[in-house]
């Protein structure tokens, strides 16, 4: 019998086995072969610092280079934290496939058993452990079972009686050039703009590696994969606000559709299951932070099961409960605050959309307080003390800047957006 069964092995999964398998018997079933881990350029900010000790930050393979600068791209205006403002780096941008990989090489030089391929068909609940039975015909039994299969399915979740979170479906692509060239083109590490026209759910972004950018955005809930692809393909073409970030770079591959799941459960624990990152709607509304939500209930996931398994414990809902009141502590009561309110204000603008956009990217660009806030927030090493008094003074100054039959409207959003 395994200590613990950990289904998936993105970055929450591979993250919580690394953790976990230096004390715990580990099996990882339905992992990807290396080779077929999607690549992926994402921001890392230095705020998920504190639940990650097992990489080396200095490693250029998974760390490409600092990230130095942001543009809240506007249509008139731009929003731009430089870093050199402050006089310290927002975090790294980072290869999430290369850092997955090293998570699940540490997985394997700590014996813990990987399966590559092996699909689990069900699982079953004991009194005495889980029993998890695969595409291969053989069962599996644990102590506990970790689901960390992110969005692509919710069907273990849901077979268990937990509830699915929302999901949406986006798009990403990645475009290559020399390093000289990606440089000349953007100075930016990280752009994100708000279009109502190219989506009402949520942004397009780039994200600058070394000799390699992605481009992507979140479609809007009534869009099919092949729609998207259709209007992400015009985008990449003839939108003209990215036009010079990416021109003179080639595509090598076909863009990938993908499953985005946001809106956190209000249960991630039952007896013997617990629910890590994406599987249990754990990203940051707005700025879509899975990675910081991934690797952070990795870690708490991990200090919450080492006593119990050192102390041989039955792992209760009651006891695992620990899980989910440290989550909600350290994440969703103060940080996913500011995400959840942007989220509600910026996409139930309707209409007035690009004007609030347009002002908020203004606001940044005269401000340095909010500059300030927002570089601050990316380094934060504390976001259980997160201060959302910038937020609140963020959206007040956000509102005074606003025409006046802007003002009319969107003001009793405003008001709501405070309660978020």
């Amino acid at each position: 019998m395994y200590d613990i069964i950990v289904v998936g092995s993105g970055i929450a999964g591979s993250t919580f086995a690394a953790k976990i398998s230096k004390f715990a018997k580990t099996l990882i079933i339905e992992a990807r072969e290396k080779d077929q881990i999607p690549k992926t350029t994402n921001v890392f900010p230095l705020h998920n610092r504190p639940f990650i000790q097992e990489v080396d930050w200095e490693d250029k393979q998974i760390f490409p280079n600092l990230h130095m600068k942001t543009n809240y791209k506007g249509y008139n205006v731009d929003g731009i934290i430089n870093t050199e403002e402050f006089g310290a780096p927002l975090g790294n941008m980072t290869y999430l496939e290369e850092l997955i990989k090293k998570f699940l090489q540490i997985c394997e030089d700590q014996g813990c058993t990987v399966k590559n391929g092996e699909r689990v068909n069900k699982i079953s609940r004991k009194n005495n452990c889980i029993e998890v039975y695969t595409s291969e015909g053989k069962l599996y039994q644990s102590k506990v079972l970790v689901i960390s299969t992110g969005s692509h399915s919710f069907e273990l979740q849901k077979s268990l009686g937990f509830e699915a979170p929302r999901s949406y479906t986006g798009v990403f692509t990645h475009l290559y050039g020399n390093e000289e060239k990606i440089k000349e083109n953007c100075e930016y590490n990280y752009i994100y703009h708000v279009n109502p026209s190219i989506s009402k759910k949520g942004p397009l972004f780039i994200n600058r590696g070394v000799e390699r950018v992605e481009v992507g955005y979140l479609g809007n809930s009534s869009e099919t994969p092949e729609r998207i692809l259709l209007k992400f393909d015009r985008i990449l073409k003839n939108y003209k606000l990215i036009q010079p970030y990416i021109e003179g770079l080639k595509s090598k591959s076909k863009p990938i559709v993908v499953k985005i799941s946001k809106h956190a459960l209000k249960k991630f624990t039952q007896d013997r299951v617990l629910i890590l990152g994406e599987a249990g709607g754990l990203v940051t509304d707005f700025f879509y932070e899975g990675t910081l939500c991934g690797v952070a209930s990795a870690d708490i996931a991990a200090k919450t099961l080492k006593p119990l398994l050192e102390s041989e414990s039955n792992f209760t809902h009651n006891e695992l409960i620990e899980y989910e009141t440290v989550l909600k502590r350290i994440l969703l009561n103060k940080y996913f605050k500011n995400g959840n309110a942007s989220e509600y204000l910026f996409f139930n603008a309707g209409k007035s959309l690009k004007i609030l956009w347009d002002t908020y990217t203004k606001l940044i660009s005269i401000s340095q307080r909010l500059r300030r806030d927002i570089w601050e927030a990316y380094r934060i090493q504390d976001i259980e003390n997160y201060n959302l008094s910038g937020t609140k003074w963020a959206g007040e100054s956000l509102f005074k800047m606003l025409p006046t039959l802007t003002k009319i409207s969107l003001g009793p959003k405003f008001i709501r957006a405070l309660f978020k």
